[in-house]
């Protein structure tokens, strides 16, 4: 092959297309064929070259019918040697800068010398002062145990000191001057260095020995010191007009614990203390009380006398509400009627009587307003006195409750008696029952107030008190009952229809009884009423019995029954509602048969053909129609008039009378039925039923 001149390099954009062009994919494509089986082998087209018809590359190689391979072969050698004449080139003109770089290396070295060496130095002396820190955290772990020696040392010495150094200021306070709070300080301090120096008096240590002497010194001046001045104090209290509470606030509990010093460590003097404090209170209680007692007396009402009995007569009943006696006494509804009395029990003002106030207004009182006064005062300062001797005298918890009661009966003991005899001189001469439930049911409350302030200690006072009341009751209860019985024997039977003294008294008492009872249901109280009623029920039969006339022992009945009932109902209390319901079936039974006893007289003839129609033939029912027609407007005349004549008292006289009304026309309905029944109600035209409640609507309004 002849040689041929290689063409011209290209510029670099035809040699990187020619790199395009001569690299593989680097993928086959599923849709292309294979572009080569071998090195030696190419299978393309002409019409892949139809889109680089105008590619310089390819010109030149077709027009130089050159191997395409070989040429780009050698177009990469001269691109090799063109990158290293182009490097060498470079390299050329940065030796100047590599010099410097290299010069600049080697001053960083030495700078990094120096400083290495500079950092060896540096670790050296941080081993040596780590040495020297561990030191002195030995050091310091040392000196810490010994200054938490020390510390517990001063700290048991200085207890030590405390419970045995007694302060020259402490003991000039103590021995020279009065009882102040300071010095119930000071004395404080030195009970706790008595309680040391007691605890370790078995060590050996000698201080404890030199110190004891002059703390028993102490003691005995402090005792002598507080002994004088409970005394003086005490001494105080039995100054006229002294209030004792206030002293106990303001002196003995503020001091109490000087007290607790004396119980302590001088026990002599302890008890020298209590018990000139028992001989003051006792002597104090038991002159107020007494005086209050008299003078409470003074301001009793007359009281109730034993002629004052439900059965007793009017007549005989000194200085009764028709006496001829200008004493002044209790009227029969004092007597026997609670009244305004109940307002002592419910009475929420814890005030007392003042007798000089009730003196000078000249007020009277019943004996339960006096016996409640009396006992809530003592209950008041019981209570009081019993929470201060518990609270000042008690040394312990558990002989609190056994010292307390102890001291408490000692001091109030003679108050009591007094409370007891006051209570004994009324009971014994007393008649009034009223009275005596009254001051029952007050005990009561006292005593259950008592037991909510948790004051045991006159639990026995209030048992005694009711031990005097209830058998006095149970007796006068038994007056009533035995003058009922005796009213039954004797001649003091009624002279008319109308109520009898006794209803009332009976009534009255009978509520008071139940309305006292309300809460309680006494079963000894509701034997007593139930004995009463049934006796008074028997005296009121045979005062009825002794009227000969039946309508008049009827109307007797149910005018003492109503009255029963009226008083009952006034009480508003439900207390009664048995006792009302149960005299109410007495008197509808006696309202009944007295409207029989008005019918019978008029129409008697139509009753009994209504009661036994087979009795009654045709002409009988003609012969009563027709008598009944003629008649019924007098006879209802005559009915209104008998029922005015025995029943005076509007309300019962008109319940009565439209009862004798209303059972006319039941009888009068019944007759008119047999007559129809009988045939011959058309034949006979009686007077119409509505014709005689057209009448009867008359007098019913005129009553």
């Amino acid at each position: 092959m002849p040689n041929k001149s290689l063409p011209p390099i290209p510029d670099s954009s035809v040699l990187n297309e020619l790199d395009v062009l001569l690299t593989p994919p680097a993928t086959e494509d599923n849709n292309t064929e294979k572009s080569f089986t071998s090195e030696d082998e190419v299978d393309f087209t002409f019409d892949d070259l139809d889109g680089r018809e105008q590619d310089e590359l390819l010109d030149i190689t077709l027009e130089k019918d050159m191997d395409l391979r070989e040429y780009a072969k050698q177009i990469i050698t001269e691109k090799i040697l063109a990158q290293e004449e182009l490097e060498k080139k470079c390299n050329a003109e940065n030796v100047q800068s590599f010099v410097d770089l290299h010069t600049e290396i080697q001053f960083c070295d030495q700078v990094l010398g120096r400083m290495e060496e500079l950092l060896n130095v540096f670790q050296s002396d941080l081993g040596n002062i780590s040495g020297e820190i561990q030191n002195l955290q030995e050091k310091s772990t040392f000196m810490n145990l010994k200054l938490k020696n020390r510390k517990t040392l001063e700290s048991r010495l200085g207890k030590a000191l405390q419970g045995m150094v007694i302060p020259p200021y402490m003991i000039k306070k103590i021995t020279e001057e009065e009882v102040d709070e300071v010095w119930l300080e000071y004395l404080t301090t030195i009970n706790k260095q008595m309680r040391f120096i007691k605890a370790n008096q078995n060590r050996p240590i000698k201080s404890l020995q030199n110190v004891g002497p002059e703390l028993e010194k102490l003691r005995l001046k402090a005792a002598s010191t507080i002994r004088d001045f409970f005394l003086s104090r005490i001494q105080l209290l039995c100054v006229p007009n002294a209030n004792i509470q206030i002293m106990q606030q303001s002196v003995f509990l503020k001091y109490k614990d000087l007290h607790g010093f004396i119980m302590e460590r001088h026990h002599d003097a302890a008890t020298e203390i209590r018990q000139t404090y028992i001989n003051a209170l006792k002597w104090y209680f038991h002159n107020h009380f007494e005086r209050y007692c008299k003078g409470l007396l003074k301001l009793q009402t007359v009281p109730v006398e034993k002629s004052d009995m439900i059965g007793s007569d009017e007549g005989t009943r000194k200085g009764g509400l028709f006496g001829n006696s200008n004493k002044p006494v209790l009227n029969k509804t004092n007597v026997f009627a609670l009244g305004d009395r109940s307002d002592t029990l419910r009475i929420q003002d814890p005030g007392v009587i003042l007798v000089h106030a009730a003196e000078a207004k000249e007020q009277k009182y019943q004996f339960e307003q006096l016996f409640r006064s009396f006992n809530l005062t003592l209950i008041d300062n019981a209570s009081s006195e019993y929470l201060f001797i518990h609270e000042f005298f008690s040394r312990d918890s558990k002989s609190a409750a056994d010292t307390t009661k102890s001291l408490f009966q000692s001091i109030f003991e003679p108050t009591e008696k007094v409370g007891m005899q006051f209570t004994k001189a009324y009971v014994e001469n007393s008649y009034d029952a009223v009275g005596l439930l009254l001051c029952i049911r007050i005990n009561t409350q006292l005593a259950l107030e008592l037991q909510r302030r948790r004051v045991p200690a006159l639990e026995g006072y209030t048992n005694a008190t009711n031990m005097l009341l209830w058998p006095r009751f149970q007796h006068i209860m038994s007056l009533h009952i035995e003058s009922l019985k005796k009213m039954f024997h004797s001649k003091s039977m009624p002279k008319d229809i109308h109520p009898h003294f006794i209803t009332r008294r009976y009534a009255e008492f009978a509520a008071s009884l139940l309305v006292l009872n309300d809460g309680y249901d006494d079963a000894i109280l509701s034997n007593s009423i139930h004995r009463l009623r049934d006796e008074f029920e028997a005296v009121l039969s045979r005062m009825s019995n002794e009227l000969t006339d039946s309508p008049k022992r009827i109307a007797f009945l149910v005018n003492n029954y109503d009255l029963i009932i009226s008083v009952f109902q006034e009480t508003h209390s439900r207390a009664v509602e048995n006792e009302v319901n149960y005299f109410k079936q007495l008197l509808s039974l006696q309202t009944s048969a007295f409207v029989d006893e008005q019918l019978k007289p008029y129409f008697g003839t139509m009753i009994q053909c209504v009661q036994k129609p087979d009795t009654c033939s045709i002409p009988d029912l003609e012969r009563t129609s027709s008598h009944f027609a003629q008649t019924w407007r007098q006879s209802l005349r005559s009915i209104n008039a008998s029922v005015i004549q025995y029943f005076s008292n509007f309300k019962n006289g008109t319940s009565v009378l439209h009862a004798v009304l209303a059972q006319l026309i039941v009888y009068y309905t019944k007759f008119l039925d047999i007559l129809e029944k009988r045939g011959i109600l058309a034949r006979l035209h009686p007077v119409g039923v509505q014709t005689v409640m057209v009448e009867i609507k008359m007098f019913r309004s005129t009553f």
